[in-house]
């Protein structure tokens, strides 16, 4: 329990969502968070913003993002597994995309998943039509007190779902997800991350993972 999440990650040292930035986050953390985008050749690149210099990452090519960043463009395509060093949460973006580009974004990882390895989404309905085919864990995100409603329900009936909360939901009257489950966002105020880590939480997600790490026990 207690799992410490780099946010995207050491986006402080290192420009976010980088495989630099990852790879050295895990001298720090147990898991990385990062986001996956498809692109408009349908490779997937580590991105959180829909759109790179004005336009979605979705109608952009791949050599297009290349020559509209300004960082090596290896630096943030996902093609393999093996270029990350550690588990990861993997956070699939799908609010530009329509039902078939969503459907070729999870196909695509599939074959990058480790079982180790968490996939979450803000779209609650495809983890749900995709976790049949997950060979790693799985979880859905929310960030308003309306969800934690509906993520009770389907907590009720599903003993593997993990829950990413916006870590202000924890201390609702209502909350009662299961702990064992729950992974707080994005906490970088050393006093709430010391509360939290007293909870028998699964685990918390900092930008400041070499700083949060000084206050486990």
């Amino acid at each position: 329990m207690k799992n410490i999440f780099g946010h995207r990650g050491l986006p402080h040292i290192y420009h976010e969502n980088t495989l630099e930035g990852i790879n050295k986050a895990f001298n720090y953390c147990d898991f990385v968070e990062t986001d996956v985008r498809l692109t408009k050749d349908n490779n997937l690149v580590l991105f959180h913003d829909s759109n790179i210099a004005g336009s979605l990452i979705k109608n952009m090519t791949l050599k297009e993002i290349d020559e509209a960043l300004n960082l090596p463009i290896d630096e943030i395509t996902l093609t393999s597994r093996d270029q990350i060093h550690g588990k990861v949460n993997f956070e699939i973006k799908t609010d530009t995309l329509d039902d078939s580009d969503i459907d070729i974004l999870f196909q695509k990882m599939l074959g990058i998943l480790k079982s180790t390895d968490i996939i979450t989404s803000f779209n609650w309905k495809s983890i749900q039509s995709f976790k049949p085919l997950f060979d790693s864990n799985y979880g859905i995100i929310f960030d308003k007190e309306e969800q934690i409603y509906q993520a009770q329900s389907l907590s009720n009936h599903d003993n593997g779902l993990f829950f990413m909360v916006h870590h202000n939901l924890i201390d609702h009257r209502s909350f009662s997800l299961p702990l064992d489950r729950t992974v707080l966002w994005t906490v970088n105020n050393e006093e709430d991350f010391k509360r939290y880590m007293e909870m028998d939480i699964y685990g918390i997600v900092t930008d400041i993972p070499d700083t949060m790490q000084l206050y486990r026990k």
